[in-house]
């Protein structure tokens, strides 16, 4: 059975972050993936080698959810040492590296660079690119977020075709791919990879192509077990790399697919024979002290919740819940003014963001998000707090007094309110199409028509004088285009948050809340009538209006937690 795999942050001094998976005991083995997809592509590989080797998988540098700290791409000398800080910041003298196409290529530059810091290295999915300068032109499209979604569109585009041709872009019958077209589901994680990545995806990508010749592979010194993947895309390349001629540290494993972890194990195993190496030690905590929110991790029921946080300040933590699509990232600018000031902690609800869905989707309730925040809160040793929460966060925040009273001081709940039986029933059957992956890519459209719609209309399906929201907050391109990514994320899972939060028995829950209360909107929120209505059922909660601008909402929030 392959062994559990954790989620790490590595600060870095300038508050910057690594994110990387480690997994297994023995010698490290860092283990980098191809562009422009993060650790999570590495899991088949984690679980291949965690058994011989502590596996450290690493999200590059602008790549999944790792900061861009690499100023200049060029020869990936950039990409090259940031992994020497990886390993600095894990205490790690020297270890084991398996690179997989861009990570391959960033070994490459890495072993040239810092021989002394490998011991032995996996070269998988290289080859030379010399003279095939077909490949880059129109391979590396522009996928900065546009008013009509088309952009979501051509990065499906590129993600389906690689299972079709090699460069992904051609028509030639001889670069047809043998292959499967991969499912809707992992053209969706790959189209997800390309969102974290944003219209940078290309920088450390295109450098790699740049550099994948003979001539810089050639100059590796340290020893060397190279995959020839019959069944890879890359296969000609590899062997037009083979056909020069490689130097005697090389040892080429003739494979496919299906063999090729296995033989590169016990290759491996083989060259180490019986000498031991240290394993490395423990990861760090995930946050440093800096003036900037950075990521981190909390425990829950045998996952990860990530969490946009900034510890420095004094006095009680401040939480912030998401909306139902939603993530950390829709709430954090909520939280900035407070940086220094008080800990701040937005949270990635299960199944959301970053988080992993330490949740059954069957039994999705305010309840059951709230029990999961408390133990994480609990695991992170925080045992009172000031709670925010957005819309579904609200009932989630609620159920969290309820259960906890101790944990939560305050609550600020804003977007929430109580939805009778028709609205409910409307709502319900019109607010939450399906946005699971088809496959010719039609669900990113939808998914963009509604989010920009949510911002237009209210309920977001009435495109009539009627529901027209006077205030144009929201509809900006990239708000848009954020909203979407979360939204992708998380699934069809948010159908069943978006029910909890219109099913939620309001009218009887607010009142019994012991904790003060503030209801809190700012007068363009489409459901601001609401207020009033939870005012007149819950007399004991205080109400008032927010800025417009979320960045400005602890004006009127910080003098309540005061309280």
């Amino acid at each position: 059975m392959p062994a559990p795999i954790t989620k790490h942050f590595l600060p870095l001094a300038d508050g910057r972050q690594i994110h990387y998976r480690r997994a297994g005991s023995g010698p490290p083995l860092i283990i980098m993936h191809p562009s422009p997809n993060s650790s999570a592509s590495m899991i088949n590989a984690i679980n291949a080698f965690s058994d011989a080797f502590t596996c450290l998988a690493i999200d590059t540098p602008g790549y999944g959810i790792s900061d861009d700290f690499v100023d200049d791409p060029d020869m990936l000398w950039g990409y090259a040492d940031a992994l020497a800080k990886f390993l600095d910041g894990l205490g790690i003298e020297k270890s084991f590296v398996y690179g997989a196409a861009t990570g391959a290529q960033i070994g490459i530059q890495f072993a040239r660079k810092y021989p002394a810091r490998i011991h032995a290295f996996l070269l998988d999915g290289n080859g030379d690119f010399t003279g095939d300068l077909d490949i880059a032109p129109g391979y590396f499209q522009d996928v900065t977020p546009v008013r009509d979604g088309s952009h979501l569109i051509r990065i499906w585009d590129m993600c389906r075709q690689l299972g079709v041709f090699f460069p992904w872009q051609s028509m030639r019958g001889a670069d047809r791919v043998n292959t499967d077209v991969g499912s809707p589901e992992g053209i969706q994680r790959a189209v997800n990879d390309y969102l974290r990545a944003g219209p940078g995806y290309k920088k450390g990508y295109y450098e790699a192509m740049r550099v994948e010749k003979w001539e810089y592979t050639r100059q590796v010194t340290v020893p060397v077990f190279m995959a020839r993947n019959e069944s890879s895309v890359l296969f000609k390349y590899t062997q037009a790399l083979i056909d020069k001629g490689l130097p005697v540290n090389f040892t080429v494993l003739n494979c496919d697919s299906r063999t090729r972890y296995p033989m590169q194990l016990t290759a491996l195993k083989g060259w180490i024979g019986d000498r031991t190496f240290p394993a490395p030690k423990p990861s760090p905590a995930d946050t440093s002290a800096t003036s900037r929110m950075q990521n981190m991790y909390v425990k829950a029921r045998g996952g990860f919740l990530r969490a946009r946080a900034n510890l420095t300040g004094k006095g009680r933590p401040i939480v912030a819940l998401h909306d139902p699509a939603g993530s950390s990232l829709l709430v954090e600018p909520m939280l900035v003014p407070w940086i220094g000031k008080r800990p701040v902690i937005a949270l990635d609800l299960p199944g959301n963001g970053e988080s992993d869905n330490v949740i059954e989707p069957a039994n999705i309730t305010s309840a059951a998000y709230a029990a999961i925040v408390n133990d994480a809160l609990a695991g992170a040793g925080i045992d009172q707090s000031d709670v925010i929460g957005r819309y579904s966060g609200g009932p989630v925040a609620m159920e969290m007094s309820f259960a906890k009273p101790s944990l939560v001081k305050h609550l600020a709940l804003s977007g929430i309110g109580a939805y009778e039986a028709a609205e409910q029933k409307t709502l319900l059957d019109n607010y939450t199409p399906s946005v699971a992956p088809v496959w010719d890519g039609s669900h990113l459209a939808t998914a963009w028509a509604m989010m920009r719609d949510q911002g237009l209309y209210w309920p977001w399906f009435n495109r009539t004088r009627g529901g027209i929201v006077p205030s144009a907050n929201g509809i900006d391109v990239a708000t848009i285009h954020l909203r979407v990514t979360e939204l992708l994320k998380v699934g069809d899972q948010y159908q069943k948050a978006y029910a909890a939060m219109w099913t939620y028995p309001m009218r009887e829950r607010l009142p019994k809340v012991a904790a003060p209360t503030l209801v809190c909107m700012p007068a363009w929120d489409p459901i601001y009538a609401k207020m009033a209505e939870c005012k007149a059922f819950a007399p004991k909660v205080g109400t008032a209006d927010l800025p417009a601008k979320m960045a400005d909402w602890h004006a009127v929030i910080d003098p309540f937690f005061a309280t």
